[in-house]
């Protein structure tokens, strides 16, 4: 288990899309999951945990809405594969979030929800978001 929340994402400049708008929605949602990981692994209450829960899963749609407007701004190509791996991390988030509220905290559970909330950002980000950033410097 990770000590400090703080430890186990941290932003990475090279995930940078040269977007500034989306740059600065993922760095938002970097902290929400250290905000997230660090009120499970401290034992929060669940009240202050689905809190943080839905302050995720609202932005992340917030996020999603507005980097497919940019994309679709952009004629971007890959827009509707794109959509549809947006609305399926939301579904994973949901799923995550209901097991959260379910299960109740525990260390199992913490490290499941840490590795699967860093590998949907990451991941998505650097296979899938910086693809725009290279469909942008084509153009």
């Amino acid at each position: 288990m990770v000590n400090t929340p703080t430890a186990f994402i941290t932003w990475d400049d090279s995930w940078c899309t040269g977007i500034t708008t989306i740059d600065e929605e993922h760095r938002r949602l970097v902290k929400l999951i250290q905000k997230l990981f660090g009120a499970l692994i401290s034992v929060q209450a669940a009240e202050h945990i689905r809190e943080i829960l839905h302050e995720l899963i609202d932005y992340t749609r917030y996020h999603f809405n507005n980097e497919e407007q940019i994309m679709s701004e952009y004629a971007y190509p890959e827009l509707a594969d794109h959509r549809v791996q947006h609305q399926d991390l939301i579904r994973q988030v949901l799923d995550v979030s209901d097991r959260i509220l379910t299960e109740g905290e525990s260390e199992q559970l913490s490290d499941d929800v840490f590795e699967f909330l860093k590998g949907w950002l990451v991941n998505h980000i650097i296979n899938e978001d910086l693809k725009f950033k290279s469909y942008l410097e084509k153009k």
